[in-house]
């Protein structure tokens, strides 16, 4: 059996969805967390690509958090189960990864003059815009509460991770999207993945 060491700040962030689908599959990781304040010192220098999260597989680091959650999801049967589901999981998932990319081009960009003014032009122009999107390839690919077909899947935890963080701007910004709020119910009343809920740890992001 494989050892697998997650490394990343001390946050949930592009490394939640690799925490959910060792949940999801019941697959024991070691996650090893650091503050900011560590990471020019004593990890930045560590890493494939000088960034994080990465994933050790036996030994071996490996950087991109979408190729390696979407490895995982492979060798615990969470793709799909032909050629057609699993392009239509990885449209779903490059789809959310929209939503996650630009929310994070907008509130951590180093370049923008006035983040505040940029984070209510996201959540009041953008943010919309991608929840439609989702909606409706999860609309087009899915059933009641699955994002494709009709098992538990990647794209699930992906929909259900990035769209926690939509939450937090407003707590009723996923009322128009019916599609949404059922995979969300769904990943949150599986037994394995209610259980890592409720014992992870409050973070900042």
């Amino acid at each position: 059996m494989s050892l697998y060491k997650l490394t990343y700040f001390n946050g949930r962030g592009r490394a939640e969805l690799a925490r959910l689908i060792f949940a999801a599959a019941g697959v024991s990781f070691e996650d090893e967390t650091f503050p900011f304040s560590e990471w020019p010192g004593n990890f930045k220098a560590d890493t494939p690509l000088g960034q994080v999260p990465y994933l050790t597989i036996d030994g071996e680091k490996i950087p991109q958090s979408i190729a390696f959650s979407r490895m995982l999801a492979k060798r615990f049967n969470m793709v799909g189960n032909d050629e057609f589901e699993q392009l239509r999981t990885d449209v779903v998932v490059d789809t959310v990864t929209d939503l996650q990319n630009n929310h994070y081009l907008r509130e951590y960009d180093e370049t923008v003059i006035d983040n505040q003014a940029a984070m209510e032009k996201f959540k009041s122009d953008e943010i919309p815009v991608h929840l439609e999107r989702i909606e409706k390839i999860v609309s087009l690919y899915g059933n009641e509460g699955f994002s494709v077909g009709n098992s538990l899947k990647w794209s699930d935890l992906h929909v259900y991770d990035i769209t926690s963080s939509m939450l937090k701007f407003d707590p009723n910004i996923l009322n128009k999207y019916p599609k949404i709020q059922a995979i969300r119910k769904t990943v949150e009343t599986n037994e394995k993945i209610a259980a890592y809920l409720k014992a992870r740890p409050e973070t900042e992001f």
